[in-house]
């Protein structure tokens, strides 16, 4: 998992998404700030089932969304 602070770049069907993600203080799950280029911020937490969720009004695609959880959940804690 992420430890604090991720950037990334990668195209999604020819787009370049770029961005980066943070992980911010949550008492009840694993969370992240993430900030993309073109979007607007949202967060991304892990749940008490081991399930990625979204903020509500996430306005990134679901392959660009898949794309930012599978970095963070590659990156190996320092």
């Amino acid at each position: 998992m992420l430890s604090s602070y991720l950037n990334f770049r990668f195209d999604v069907q020819g787009k370049p998404i770029n961005g980066f993600c943070m992980r911010i203080q949550d008492d009840f799950h694993e969370t992240y700030a993430v900030i993309v280029d073109g979007y607007h911020s949202f967060c991304v937490w892990l749940d008490s089932t081991s399930t990625w969720r979204s903020s509500k009004h996430t306005s990134v695609e679901p392959t660009v969304l898949e794309q930012i959880i599978s970095r963070i959940t590659s990156v190996e804690p320092t």
